[in-house]
């Protein structure tokens, strides 16, 4: 749509618009090859991979349907990538899955680790048609086989059931954190309220347990059902007071791996051969302006971390009791606040953010830098150290030539492409916006004749009035919605005889109502007050004012089997009923 309005607007011409969506396909299969043989080229991109990058990991999965081999799912894993995750990141990993926005409509998956500088770092992706459990446990096997189980491993997932079960059957050893974002956007949908504003992502974000309860007893006080709806369904990990101390990753939602789906989005359109490409051209550019900063850093840890330690110690407001040159009582000036116990030989505190994070915490600073041989530096976690950070970039990714000089691979058949699914409308290319997402502000419009914003222009003052004559000539003036009029509702029952809505009695009239004015109405009659006869003869006027508002015209074809007064001229009016009316 947007070729042909460019076409339209900039050339002056009028083209089908099928004509221009089979030429832009043209177009694309002289850019990019063939859309067919570019999933039996994926074998190519295997072998070259294998020449130039030993020991990584592509694997292809295909199945046959019809007596044609098709394909299936693929998995990628440079070998520099997981060497550098193993030897210089945390054991956190962030998993997700975007859809694919060209003819083949599946899902890129991936597992996004992170870096000493809290950098995005891609380790794995992969390629299948959906969001299957069957997929998941296969792509959760291959990211076993490639890194094993390190010790604390961490794996953030959303609320998708299909990667949940898969991290449950292949990692049931390792940490299973759920994005806090996720959870809070299911939640909006069955809970609302203040109290959930308020303590609901407190709760997430507590580092003690002591304050998780006391944030989790106000939900609980005011809404039992929510707190029972998340206990049954969002069990797995989403608050930071019931974090690991290994992993030293304090990440309550999955913004990593939307980084990666942000970072990739422009480019999965691409055939899957081109997009694997540039895919680990991608990497291969990361890898080496990373490389080059590493190369300039010098110290123990990393500088973006110490200039972050450095500018928290500049706004204390605490105070420190020692009870040892180790061991001491932090407070809030005052006495007003929570005392934790900061312990600097073991590297903990009670509030628990430096076992959980790796960086000493407010609390740990004040007690720091109150000793006068004791430096930020040596309480920081090698996590965050400049070898770590070298050690993640040190290996090489390889170039590689055009897929026009892959080498041959003799795997000995043709792999055809998917079975294309028909969807209705036109092809969607970003995702669907949630519940909670921000909806995105629309600008104003801009004028084509005098470029200024906030009118058309056929409505434009500014302009030339000769060229608001020539673009009237070209576009046609603009064509004013017809304005739908509200028609008279007219009743056609049903063949059963069932009524088309539920008639209820007024608010008022209850059954005791009802019975009581009827006893009235009777000892009236009797009596024969003119109270009687005034209110006989209101309840006639009511009646001729109800048959005035609600007239009934006997021509209407839906009144010829309800209306027993008016018999139908045309028998095939009175089709609807099958029962004749009585005269």
């Amino acid at each position: 749509m947007e070729l042909w309005q460019k076409l339209k607007q900039h050339y002056k011409i009028k083209i089908h618009y099928k004509r221009v969506y089979m030429g832009k396909l043209l177009a694309l299969k002289q850019l990019y090859g063939d859309w067919d043989s570019s999933f039996n080229n994926l074998y190519k991109f295997k072998a070259q991979v294998k020449s130039c990058c030993p020991n990584s990991i592509v694997q292809i999965d295909h199945h046959t349907i019809n007596g044609k081999i098709r394909f299936r799912r693929i998995f990628v894993a440079l070998k520099p990538c997981i060497d550098g995750f193993l030897s210089g990141c945390r054991p956190y990993l962030a998993v997700d899955s975007t859809f694919m926005t060209g003819r083949f409509k599946g899902q890129l998956a991936s597992a996004t680790a992170v870096d000493g500088h809290n950098w995005m770092y891609p380790v794995f992706f992969g390629v299948f048609d959906s969001e299957t459990n069957e997929n998941w446990i296969w792509f959760m096997q291959l990211l076993r086989q490639a890194i094993g189980s390190p010790t604390g491993l961490a794996i953030c997932t959303d609320a998708g059931q299909a990667v949940m079960i898969g991290v449950k059957e292949v990692f049931p050893e390792a940490e299973h954190r759920e994005c806090m974002f996720h959870l809070v956007s299911n939640f909006k949908k069955k809970f609302t309220g203040k109290v959930f504003d308020d303590h609901l992502w407190a709760a997430a974000y507590s580092w003690n347990p002591y304050i998780f309860d006391k944030n989790w007893a106000t939900m609980v006080a005011v809404k039992p059902a929510a707190t029972a709806y998340i206990r049954k369904w969002h069990n797995r990990l989403w608050s930071r007071s019931q974090f690991s101390t290994i992993c030293k990753v304090d990440y309550v939602t999955n913004n990593l791996a939307e980084c990666f789906n942000n970072w990739i989005k422009h480019y999965k359109s691409l055939n899957l051969d081109d997009f694997l490409d540039k895919a680990r051209q991608l990497i291969m550019i990361l890898w080496n302006d990373r490389r080059k900063v590493a190369k300039k850093l010098d110290g123990l840890i990393l500088p973006h971390i110490m200039k972050k330690l450095n500018a928290m110690t500049r706004a204390f407001n605490l105070e420190v009791v020692e009870c040892s040159e180790e061991v001491a009582e932090v407070v809030a000036l005052g006495g007003s606040s929570f005392r934790f116990v900061v312990n600097v030989q073991d590297r903990t505190c009670s509030c628990r953010q430096w076992q959980v994070c790796g960086l000493p915490c407010k609390h740990a600073l004040a007690f720091i830098t109150s000793l006068s041989d004791a430096h930020i530096k040596n309480y920081v976690d090698l996590y965050y150290s400049t070898g770590k950070f070298r050690a993640s970039y040190s290996n090489l990714i390889p170039a590689m030539p055009d897929k026009s000089q892959w080498p041959e691979s003799d795997h000995g058949f043709f792999m055809h492409p998917p079975l294309l699914k028909a969807t209705a409308g036109r092809p969607k290319t970003e995702r669907y916006k949630g519940c909670s997402d921000k909806k995105r502000k629309k600008g104003k419009h801009l004028c084509p004749i005098c470029k200024d914003y906030g009118h058309h222009w056929h409505n434009c003052k500014k302009g030339n009035p000769d060229d608001i004559a020539a673009m009237l000539a070209i576009r046609e003036p603009p064509k004013k919605r017809a304005k739908t009029s509200k028609t008279a509702l007219s009743i056609v029952p049903y063949e059963d005889g069932a009524p088309t809505r539920m008639l209820f009695p007024p608010p008022s009239q209850s059954l005791e109502t009802t019975t009581k004015k009827k006893r009235e109405h009777d000892n009236t009659e009797s009596g024969g007050s003119k109270r009687s006869k005034t209110g006989s003869i209101k309840k006639a006027k009511t009646k001729k004012k109800v048959a005035e508002k609600i007239p009934v015209p006997l021509d209407n074809p839906a009144m010829g089997t309800r209306s027993r007064k008016f018999n139908p001229p045309n028998p095939a009016i009175s089709t609807r009923s099958k029962r004749r009316p009585s005269l």
